[in-house]
């Protein structure tokens, strides 16, 4: 079997879009996904594939669904699916986190990024995992000034918030963890939507003061002059700067020095060109506000600025510790790693992408329906096919690739049809077709009159290999 990475919080807004650079490179990927109330693992991925899929105009292969949870030991992974990973996967991917400023009764963020990440080490041990690759922030550095370095770890800094002490206390998790035999760390600065589209499917962070400012402000009163006002009741100076940095870059960069071996074992901090200064943030909001916000203001007859402030302030209570002036993130390593991925300069028209794309789509509310799946392969092949190995009969191993809704990679023994996840190594026949032409091809409405095999392409295998695997459907 072809080796797999296995990826944690993909359904994440970074995790969308690793999740994305890796399928389209063709990386094998395993995704380690909790189901919510209202969606099914696999749901959740189709719902986070599926706008990439509208944005490229073609399907996308489908990793390997495991439904997990981050804080139980062994992911909370059956006896079956931890047999499966021991023989299938050989790198960890670990993204997934609690973004939480401030420590919750639950015990966020503290339970995941630290609880959490213990259990994916814990979990990786167990099934021989050793390539581990552990995405961080650059803000561990705490409450640091200056340049700071990315060989720089621990330097007796103190931290802001309790993200930044969890997520520091994560990373030196897995810098201790002895069993590893390669680690690679990816800083990000602060992540903000598709630097192209403005696409976001979570506002945290950058969004904060806009989403809540948003419902509370009249468009025509919005003045420009007041705009640098909200800046200064979180604290900061008009010439404060922060680092915003698009989720499509930092996901193209770590996605190549991932595919790059002799990339690995460093540390890579992944921020922008240049620093956003605090006055062109508060001014790109407010003129968001005035030109796309529709609809009803809460209360705009009572509010008056002086209760405006008050009223923001008291809501940014939870942010107001990352709101203050950023230092410079040294990008040596990912400059050195990289240098036909430069650094991306996020700049004026970037910004108003990004608060259009927030306003106009309310901050994801309603919460769009599921994505309907008008045929699942996936399904489809777990009720038809349950044949096990014969011993009597030589195999013909090949792979199928099912892409866009429904689909999936699986093993296939084309004589007793037993399908498994995941795909066979690279010298075995690969067929690889879209949901809808499987779907006509086991209901036989392909006209009689045409080759099955042009409606699939093929990597590997001979005529009649190909020919015997279609003859399973």
């Amino acid at each position: 079997m072809m080796k797999y990475i296995a990826l944690t919080g993909a359904t994440g807004l970074l995790g969308s879009y690793l999740m994305r650079e890796l399928l389209t490179a063709d990386a094998p990927l395993v995704v380690l996904v909790r189901s919510s109330r209202r969606e099914s693992a696999r749901q959740r991925i189709e719902n986070a594939l599926h706008p990439f899929e509208k944005q490229l105009g073609r399907p996308l292969p489908r990793p390997v669904v495991l439904e997990s949870d981050l804080c139980k030991p062994a992911l909370g992974l059956g006896a079956e699916e931890l047999l499966w990973m021991r023989k299938n996967v050989d790198t960890m991917l670990h993204n997934a986190a609690s973004l939480s400023f401030v420590a919750e009764p639950n015990g966020e963020p503290y339970r995941s990024n630290i609880e959490g990440t213990q259990n994916v080490l814990a979990l990786c041990e167990s099934i021989g995992v050793r390539r581990f690759h552990h995405i961080s922030t650059a803000y561990v550095c705490g409450l640091r000034e200056g340049t700071i370095r990315e060989t720089e770890f621990d330097c007796g800094q103190e931290f802001g918030n309790d993200y930044e002490k969890s997520k520091f206390a994560s990373e030196k998790s897995v810098r201790e963890a002895s069993f590893l035999d390669s680690l690679t760390i990816f800083r990000p600065a602060i992540i903000i939507g598709d630097s192209r589209t403005g696409f976001t499917p979570t506002f945290h962070g950058f969004y904060a003061p806009l989403k809540i400012l948003t419902p509370l402000i009249s468009p025509e009163t919005v003045q420009p002059e007041n705009a640098a006002e909200f800046g200064r009741v979180l604290g900061m100076k008009p010439d404060d700067v922060k680092n915003y940095v698009p989720v499509d870059w930092i996901a193209e960069a770590t996605a190549y020095i991932i595919r790059n071996e002799s990339l690995h074992c460093s540390c890579y901090h992944l921020a922008p060109e240049n620093r956003t200064r605090m006055d062109a943030t508060s001014r790109i909001m407010a003129e968001g506000v005035r030109n796309y916000k529709t609809g009803k203001t809460i209360n705009a007859e009572h509010i008056n600025m002086e209760k405006l402030f008050a009223t923001f302030l008291e809501q940014m209570e939870v942010y107001k510790s990352y709101w203050r002036c950023d230092p410079v993130f040294d990008m040596t390593n990912t400059l050195n790693a990289a240098p036909h991925l430069p650094p991306p300069i996020v700049d004026e028209p970037m910004l108003r992408r990004l608060v259009r794309y927030a306003i106009t789509s309310n901050f994801g509310w309603p919460v769009s329906k599921p994505v309907s799946i008008p045929f699942d392969a996936a399904e489809y092949i777990k009720t038809n096919f349950k044949a096990t190995m014969s011993r009597r009969e030589k195999p013909l191993i090949f792979g199928l690739r099912v892409t866009g809704l429904g689909g999936g990679d699986w093993t296939v023994n084309a004589v007793t049809k037993k399908f498994q996840s995941g795909l066979p190594n690279e010298t075995a026949p690969l067929m690889t077709l879209n949901s809808t032409t499987f779907q006509r091809l086991i209901n036989k409405t392909i006209p009689p009159e045409t080759n099955p095999a042009e409606f699939v392409s093929w990597e590997c295998g001979t005529i009649e290999e190909r020919q015997t695997a279609l003859q399973i459907f």
